[in-house]
């Protein structure tokens, strides 16, 4: 029989009763109000006032109730009020401060029992004699910002005697009434349109997004100058808008500043009391609008505050909707690790909080407001703003698993400046405004700049001075054979003999094309010792695409296995200065040859030696084949230290054999990828090493930390990061233990190096925002051979120093102090962002946290059909990564696909190769969708089935993709808590959505509770709930 004492909740209420149980009573939706009172306090009059207001304000005292999975609210009588009081006189008075915040933060931190009845919290810390402490806490279920003004109102005028008439409407009422009202089709389309396919904002963070949103908050306290404000008024009056609109603008203008987006979404909150008899109404009616903000097309900043005065006029215009109703009428994707549809809201309050009371409105009492730190956050980023005065104070509250207070503060400098400059200069396009202030600016031009450099000589001058110097030193081993520097100058110098016989003369472009082994170092430094740059080219190339290689670059000559040949057809001269010109594919599947000069190239060896404390005793694996640039930074600056290059034979050997039968390697440099697929191959690492050399791809966490446990700190591991138009290498960094907990950076520029992260208009980009890594200084190419177009597109005018910029097209930002230790990290390419369902992802972040499971050796992640699939590369089982991804990336970063490979296929340079992967066969569901066998799974398949109308559910389906959503799991957990006592919390089901998963994890529970009966007890629950259990 229905229960009379029961109605409904609205769908706002529903929400955050939903919440509240699936972040288990977390205090994000805690509202506190504190203040101190000074002077002498009447406690039973302030006893008496609580319940005056109790009594009054019927939302106080309701309770409410689970009804099958459905809340249900009831209000209770009235009953007395109790303050909890703390006296702290006890302690020296320099201590009391300390202990009543402690104090009042776990009393507002601590959960509500939303069945009982009791919403509203009392606590009075007595500090003095006269002073006192006093919060209010309630739960967002019964109030809003809207009632914390009603309550201390009415808590004032019942402290003074005056007696408190009843509301104009009963708060049941007004709950009744908007949940029997129907939404206007007209609002519901306009929103549907207004807010379709919504942006997520993705501004960088500190620490990586966990698969579920955090509540802790931490928050950052600001002023706006007076002078500003001013400004900010003045400019409404004058575009006829109000300073509500500027604020918003510019806070738009500053989130898209920092994630690099042009579309923004902002929530804000409104009273929801449109009908004045609802404006002396304690309860939760507000409700929260979106203002869509458009930066697009490169506006001003008078043409954004126009826009967004049409966007908050429109939302107003059309505000009434239910926020549950237009997440569901947009469909948005589930992500349990960010708030739906928004992710930052905006707030201005025209006034101090009404706690900040008079003498007169509590009698003999002094109150002045006492901030603490809020409970919690249901978004990344909030700003509070409340004008005082001629200014604003305001606060940033952030979540603080998210972001530390230092990138917030520099947020919040970031905003008042923009206020100003807005204010300033309203008819400025907005993409001439800096992003960083003059102090700033220099910081970052310092951090971005190497250590300054020597002019130094060209790589083969210094050879042949080594070779002067030790001639019968081993310059290079290749299986048994030993070559001396005398016998390469040697050699070297008969190629040069050989390539001026057939005409080759200094400016000319000589192809070499020879399989590893002597004479193809003796090739390379015989061209330039015949005054000719080189052009390295595969000798296993097909032969059309070598040949068309060699016209492109206009070689006079051709060096292969079978002599040097002179190439008629076409003959292109480069300056004299010039090292070499490779062949680098594009994003357009289009080789291109990008031009070295021996001065970039010097500078860079110059560089290394001292870097990688190169010296005569060092053996250098020459791994990388010729067509790629890390042979030169394995040659040159190994022969320019007297070293020793050990070459990898031509044939079946592979470099595990060469470290083998060569205990006294001590350097080598390999492609990231390809050493982390060594890890698990080669047991036994030369004894003599001492240093690796990494680059190429972002290197993985994991692997960083197997390499520590195996070696300790005895052999170095540097990561390196550079495209070939910065000469092999633009940055660096020795990777230490702590990287093997986080994503490990690309480092510091090295000598002569200038590295800048700009946006796209070419500004420097704050610390933290992601933005292009450009490149200028010591070590630039030339640009691209016989395309000047491209070179004019890539190479620019440097606007922070003298000469070029290269633009690398990959996204990087700055991480750590920039003062102490400003580190960069790689953040992917700009071609391969993905998007997946409208949210941007970044393969990398994935990868790495694939990678992170101990069975996986290697992960890679590319887009298909807008879905993220995985290779990973391992023992180990795709249900298996599938489940630790889940438990580390929000639901949309998860994989649809995974699969495993024994290895994932690697380039000639050691780099995946991306167009050899697989395609994956089948779709998630179609590999997980046997149907249930066990009787938990059979149990969960009714449940499901009965609820989402779905029939044939199988084990791999998905509840949330299969029609799930959030109210539908309350009811999940209440039918099985009916059917067979088990009470999961909710947010199993998120973490583990399948049907098999989700089935073991109520094996699990129920395992649990009967280890803890006898067997007498077990069999009479088994014989109770039937064959099901």
């Amino acid at each position: 029989m229905d229960d009379p004492t029961l109605t409904p909740v609205s769908p706002g209420q529903e929400r955050l009763w939903f919440l509240h149980r699936l972040t288990a009573g977390e205090p994000t939706h805690h509202i506190s109000v504190v203040s101190r009172l000074a002077g002498a306090l009447d406690r039973t009059a302030l006893t008496a006032a609580y319940d005056a207001v109790t009594t009054r304000h019927e939302s106080l005292r309701t309770a409410f109730v689970d009804l099958d999975g459905t809340p249900r609210q009831r209000v209770l009588p009235p009953r007395p009020t109790t303050i909890a009081e703390i006296d702290l006189r006890h302690l020296p008075p320099a201590e009391r401060e300390t202990a009543a915040q402690t104090r009042l933060d776990a009393a507002v931190r601590e959960p509500f029992d939303l069945a009982d009845g009791h919403l509203l919290r009392a606590i009075l810390l007595r500090l003095d004699d006269e002073d006192h402490l006093l919060a209010t806490v309630v739960h967002h279920i019964v109030a809003d910002g809207w009632s914390t003004n009603l309550l201390y109102r009415d808590l004032a005028l019942a402290y003074n005697g005056q007696p408190l008439a009843p509301p104009p409407r009963p708060y049941t009422e007004v709950v009744r009434d908007r949940h029997s009202r129907a939404t206007d089709p007209e609002v519901r389309e306009y929103w549907r349109e207004a807010l379709a396919d919504p942006p997520v904002l993705d501004l960088p963070t500190d620490r990586p997004r966990p698969a579920e949103r955090g509540s802790d908050a931490g928050a950052v306290e600001f002023r706006v100058p007076a002078a500003t404000v001013r400004a900010v008024r003045d400019l409404a009056i004058e575009l006829r808008c109000t300073p509500f609109m500027v604020l918003m603008a510019v806070y738009q203008l500053l989130l898209a500043q920092r994630s690099g987006a042009d579309d923004i979404c902002v929530g804000t909150p409104v009273a929801g009391r449109d009908d004045v008899d609802l404006e002396d109404v304690v309860g939760y009616l507000s409700d929260v609008v979106v203002i869509r903000g458009d930066l697009s097309g490169e506006p001003t900043a008078r043409e954004l505050i126009r826009r967004t005065r049409t966007a908050l006029m429109g939302a107003l215009t059309h505000q009434g909707i239910p926020f549950e109703q237009l997440v569901a009428d947009l469909d948005l994707p589930r992500d349990a690790s960010r708030n739906a549809l928004f992710q930052t809201t905006f707030t201005l309050h025209s006034t101090l909080d009404v706690a900040t009371t008079t003498v007169d409105e509590f009698a003999a009492l002094a109150v002045t407001p006492h901030r603490t730190p809020p409970p919690g956050i249901a978004v990344d980023l909030a700003l509070e703003a409340t004008v005082v005065g001629d200014a604003v104070d305001a606060v940033l509250v952030y979540r603080a698993d998210l972001f530390t207070a230092s990138t917030v503060e520099r947020l919040a400098a970031a905003y008042t400046d923009l206020l100003a400059a807005v204010t300033a200069e309203p008819d400025l396009p907005l993409h001439r405004l800096p992003l960083v202030d003059a102090a700033t600016r220099e910081r970052l031009l310092v951090a971005g700049a190497g250590p300054p450099l020597d002019t130094a000589a060209r790589a083969g001058d210094l050879v042949a001075r080594t070779a002067a110097a030790r001639p019968w030193a081993v310059a290079m081993i290749s299986g048994d054979e030993r070559v001396s520097y005398a016998d390469l100058i040697d050699a070297a110098d008969g190629y040069a003999r050989r390539l001026h016989a057939e005409g080759v003369r200094p400016g000319d472009l000589v192809a070499v094309s020879l399989p590893r082994g002597p004479h193809l170092v003796a090739a390379l430094l015989g061209t330039w010792r015949a005054g000719a740059g080189y052009v390295p080219l595969d000798p296993d190339l097909p032969p059309a695409r070598h040949a068309a290689l060699a016209a492109e670059a206009g070689v006079t000559a051709v060096v292969d296995p079978t002599g040097v040949h002179r190439r008629a057809p076409r003959r292109r001269t480069v300056a004299p200065e010039t090292a070499y010109a490779l062949f680098t594919s594009g994003s357009t599947g289009q080789p291109k040859a990008v031009t070295v000069g021996h001065a970039a190239l010097a500078d860079r060896v110059a560089w290394m030696v001292p870097a990688y404390e190169l010296g005569a005793d060092d053996h250098m694996v020459q791994f990388a084949s010729i067509g790629f640039d890390t042979h030169a930074e394995e040659i040159w600056p190994t022969l320019v230290a007297g070293g020793t290059l050990v070459l990898l034979p031509d044939g079946p050997a592979t470099l595990p054999d060469v470290l083998a039968a060569n205990p006294q390697v001590t350097v080598l440099d390999l492609p990231t990828a390809y050493w982390q697929a060594l890890l698990d191959v080669v047991t036994a690492w030369p004894p003599a090493l001492r240093l690796v050399i990494l680059g190429g791809e972002q290197v993985d966490a994991g692997a960083v930390a197997a390499w520590r446990d195996r070696h300790g700190d005895r052999v170095r591991l540097v990561n390196t990061y550079g495209p070939t138009e910065a000469t092999i290498i633009a940055t660096a960094i020795d990777l230490d233990a702590d990287d093997a907990h986080r994503r490990p950076p690309i480092g510091r520029p090295v000598g002569g190096v200038r590295a800048y992260v700009l946006d796209r208009h070419g500004r420097l980009v704050a610390p933290g925002t992601v933005g292009e890594l450009c490149l200028a200084g010591a070590g630039l190419a030339d640009g691209y051979l016989g395309r000047p177009d491209l070179t004019d597109q890539r190479f620019r005018p440097d606007p922070y120093g003298e000469g070029l910029l290269y633009r690398t097209g990959d996204r990087a930002r700055w991480r750590g102090d920039l003062d102490r230790d400003p580190v960069l990290e790689f953040a992917g390419r700009l071609d391969r962002q993905l998007k997946v369902r409208g949210v941007r992802v970044e393969p990398g972040e994935v990868e790495s946290v694939l990678a992170g499971h101990p069975d996986v050796v290697q992960a890679v992640v590319v887009a298909r059909d807008d879905a993220l699939v995985a290779y990973v590369a391992g023992r180990v089982e795709a249900d298996a990564v599938r489940e630790h991804a889940a438990g580390l990336l929000p639901a949309l970063f998860v994989p649809t696909s995974i699969v495993t490979l024994p290895s994932l296929p690697l380039t000639r340079n050691g780099k995946v190769d991306l167009a050899a992967l697989p395609a994956p066969h089948l779709t998630a569901r179609t590999l997980t969708s046997a149907p249930p066998a066990t009787d938990a799974e059979l149990l969960v398949a009714r449940i499901w089935s009965t609820l989402l109308r779905v029939e044939d559910i199988g084990v791999g389906d998905d509840f949330f993709a299969i029609g799930g959503h959030s109210l539908l799991a309350t009811r999940v957990i209440a039918r099985l808590r009916a059917a067979i006592g088990v009470d999961l919390p909710i947010r199993t089901l998120f973490a583990r959505p399948t049907l098999g998963a989700f089935a073991t994890a109520v094996e699990d529970a129920l395992a649990a509770e009967l280890a803890e009966l006898t067997d007498e007890d077990a069999l009479a629950l088994l014989a109770q709930t039937g064959p099901a259990r």
